[in-house]
């Protein structure tokens, strides 16, 4: 029975893991915004710096607006 239990518990929880993945995929992503070949923040205007850049490179907000951003439930 535990043997069943446990298998269980592990379809579960790939199957979760999945449909997670699935819908990151599918969510529409934001276009940055460029002036100039500079990318900008899309909420204060400002250059985004190489280093966000660098750890994020489909970033589009700079980490103080993301911060906001996610915390908005954006």
């Amino acid at each position: 029975m535990d043997e069943w239990v446990y298998e269980g518990a592990q379809a579960l929880t790939e199957r979760l893991r999945q449909a997670g993945i699935d819908e990151a995929r599918s969510a529409p992503t934001e276009q940055p915004l460029e002036v100039n070949g500079q990318r900008l923040c899309k909420e204060c205007e400002e250059p985004l710096s190489p280093a966000r850049l660098n750890a994020n490179p489909s970033a589009v907000r700079c980490v103080e607006c993301q911060t906001d951003h996610d915390r908005r439930g954006g």
